[in-house]
């Protein structure tokens, strides 16, 4: 699977409720992972940074993600496709690095060595203190 496709899904996988623009917010996240480049969350690669184990729960024991919306796999697919290759100036998140869902997880205790800086639909949206 190319790392388009791995960065699509995953996205997918994890936002597909979410509102277009928390959808961008989460593709960023990774992008800006493989851009820092640490080896605990995958290297610079988009797809090892999306299956890094522990990292993004949609990979947590399977080897793909099944499509099961088409319509709404393609809008993402399209949108994950233009920040693959936009340049980091164009980041609409500010460097987020972090994200998570609180009413699902709460405010695990990694949110603490985080800046939050956005909440889009569920999902806020954080960076790493440096």
């Amino acid at each position: 699977m190319s790392d388009k496709e791995t960065f699509a899904k995953t996205v997918y996988a994890e936002a597909r409720g979410e509102p277009e623009n928390g959808q961008e917010a989460v593709a960023w996240v990774i992008k800006n992972r493989a851009a820092k480049n640490r080896s605990y969350w995958g290297g610079s690669k988009i797809g090892n940074v999306c299956k890094q184990k522990g990292q993004f729960e949609c990979w947590n024991g399977v080897s793909d993600i099944p499509i099961h919306e088409k319509d709404s796999y393609n809008k993402i697919k399209k949108m994950t496709d233009r920040v693959y290759d936009a340049p980091l100036s164009s980041d609409t998140t500010g460097g987020c690095d972090h994200y998570n869902n609180p009413k699902k997880e709460g405010y695990p205790g990694w949110t603490n060595n985080c800046d939050r800086v956005m909440d889009i639909g569920d999902h806020v949206f954080y960076k790493a203190k440096q």
